[in-house]
């Protein structure tokens, strides 16, 4: 049986891991204790924590973030998070 060769796009699961998603909120919630505005336009009243406030920027794909790939040869990918959230 022939080994198949990854091509570029299968560089890691094509989904927002839970790794990343962990990462990601902390670092927003990091920003947002700082000081930085939240860039949600309509944040419920009743939310004023900073982790929930980021776990939402996040499921609504407004984070302009990259996530970089790496794979144990050394290749490398950069995905826009919109891509893994499949918006």
């Amino acid at each position: 049986m022939a080994k198949e060769k990854k091509t570029e796009e299968d560089l890691g699961p094509p989904y927002l891991t839970i790794y990343e998603r962990t990462r990601i909120i902390g670092i927003r919630t990091e920003q947002l204790e700082a000081g930085a505005k939240p860039l949600l336009k309509d944040i419920p009243e009743n939310i004023k924590n900073p982790k929930k406030i980021a776990e939402l920027e996040l499921e609504a794909g407004v984070l302009p973030i990259l996530i970089e790939r790496v794979s144990s040869s050394g290749r490398r990918k950069i995905i826009p998070l919109k891509k893994l959230l499949g918006k």
